[in-house]
């Protein structure tokens, strides 16, 4: 009589089986896992905000997050100066131009400034601030209008006064203006296409990294007007204030 056979080898090569199979899955698993981890940190839309600025969801830019300053400045100089004078004052002008106080003073003050300064009068100092991005919304009108102020000034200094100007004469409410509209505006005002500046947010950084810190120091809020250093205390919306200060400095 034969002896039964042993079931052992049976058992042994079905767990043997079983676990081969539960290693693929593993392996598997984990080869779907890291693809899926590589993919994600490559894709250059994964994720929100990046220390280069949150996207605008209204056509803004958001600069690239390196430090570009304007033609003439120095990367950590916190204004563009428009003129540069001998013997006359330092005129230091800083505005926002979301602030409606800044409207009034481009109105009453801008054209003597301007004057002064292309006749070698006074050595001006534009210190453009994003002080209110915050409060427009979506937030960044500040730091946008300034930036296309700045792209016209960068082809010529003198572009800054018409720009400024209607900047400010067609200034928003707190939604602000999409960068088209922006474009348009100093474009006409200048002559000057600054699509591309502005699309790419040029001066965004030094705005917001130069700029700004250097004048929560130094002022107040906006409009202000330092003169030789010394805050001007008389009132910016009377006209010729700011020139007669001058003249007496």
């Amino acid at each position: 009589m034969s002896q039964p056979r042993s079931r052992t080898p049976l058992v042994l090569g079905i767990i043997g089986g079983v676990a081969c199979l539960g290693l693929v899955l593993v392996l598997v698993i984990g080869g779907v896992a890291g693809f899926l981890i590589l993919r994600e940190g490559s894709d250059p839309g994964a994720g929100a905000a990046t220390e280069e600025g949150p996207t605008e969801g209204t056509g803004g830019s958001t600069g690239s997050g390196e430090v570009v300053a304007p033609p003439g400045a120095a990367a950590d100089q916190p204004y563009v100066e428009l003129s540069t004078s001998d013997d006359g004052p330092v005129v230091d002008v800083y505005l926002d131009f979301l602030c409606p106080h800044c409207q009034t003073f481009e109105a009453t003050q801008g054209p003597d400034l301007q004057e002064m300064a292309e006749a070698g009068e006074i050595t001006l100092r534009m210190h453009p601030r994003p002080m209110l991005d915050a409060t427009s919304s979506p937030a960044g009108y500040s730091g946008r209008a300034a930036n296309a102020a700045l792209c016209a000034a960068a082809e010529d200094p003198a572009n800054w006064y018409p720009a400024s100007a209607a900047l400010f004469a067609q200034q928003p409410g707190s939604a602000g203006l999409p960068d088209e509209e922006l474009i348009g505006i100093v474009g006409e005002a200048t002559s000057v296409d600054i699509s591309d500046c502005q699309a790419e947010g040029t001066y965004l950084p030094w705005l917001e990294q130069v700029v700004e810190p250097e004048a929560q120091q130094a002022v107040p809020g906006t409009p202000a007007v330092l003169i030789d250093g010394e805050q001007f205390s008389g009132d910016l919306t009377s006209s010729g204030s700011v020139r007669k200060a001058v003249e007496a400095a």
